[in-house]
């Protein structure tokens, strides 16, 4: 007797299956193929999965789609919903997340070091952070309000502050929804640890919710009071927050 087919496999064939027929309707309209497409990354409650689905549309109209109407966004929402799982798109990193958010952690290089993990726990969120190529000691780490473009990391404008307090969990004056305590990276420029961010959400709508903000690792210790970023240097690596 076989065994029945649980919700991560349907979520994964519809959305293989999404990707597959939206990549023939785009190449139908299309004059000329261009043959250097890019696989999507998948995630499932955090963990990788591999998939032969691929986008093409001269590099950006089938990622778009996610976010606004096209022939892809429809059936994965849609499957999605129908089927209890929640769905995240993060166009920069061209990332799907199933049930858990994942953001993709690259370097000023633009180089992939690692993944941080998002989970809701009633009023926290927990952030399960993988990074590798990292210099060994403290860095400040922080979600900030924006998303970041083209990995320039300025990009993602100040902490996640929607209440106006200062920085600094240990500041009496703080402290911002963003402010996480430091990561702490091994003599081999390794961390995987997982921090519990307060007051924090990920429902959309909700005013502390963190989806479409970004993570930022900085260079140097946060000092955890001192206003507005705690003198934790320069930004060196980060990634966004799917939504």
């Amino acid at each position: 007797m076989k065994k029945p087919l649980g919700k991560k496999h349907l979520v994964l064939s519809f959305l293989g299956g999404a990707l597959f027929f939206s990549g023939i309707s785009f190449a139908a309209d299309a004059t000329t193929v261009t043959p250097n497409t890019e696989a999507l990354k998948f995630y499932v409650d955090g963990e990788q999965k591999t998939t032969s689905a691929q986008y093409n549309n001269q590099g950006s109209m089938v990622p778009e789609s996610f976010r606004y109407s096209g022939t892809t966004y429809v059936p994965i929402r849609h499957v999605s919903d129908l089927l209890g799982n929640k769905m995240y798109w993060e166009p920069q990193s061209a990332t799907i997340s199933v049930n858990s958010p994942v953001v993709e952690i690259k370097n000023s290089k633009g180089e992939s070091i690692g993944t941080a993990v998002l989970t809701q726990d009633q009023n926290n969120v927990n952030i399960k952070v993988n990074v590798k190529n990292l210099p060994a000691g403290k860095h400040g780490i922080h979600v900030h309000q924006s998303a970041i473009t083209n990995n320039d990391f300025a990009t993602a404008g100040s902490h996640l502050n929607p209440e106006g307090h200062e920085h600094g969990r240990l500041n009496p004056k703080g402290q911002h929804t963003g402010d996480l305590p430091n990561l702490e990276v091994a003599a081999d420029g390794t961390a995987n640890t997982t921090m519990v961010l307060p007051n924090a959400s990920l429902e959309k709508g909700n005013e502390h919710t963190l989806l479409g903000a970004s993570i930022i690792i900085h260079a140097a210790p946060d000092d955890e009071m001192t206003d507005p970023t705690g003198n934790s240097g320069d930004r060196i690596a980060g990634g966004n927050i799917p939504q």
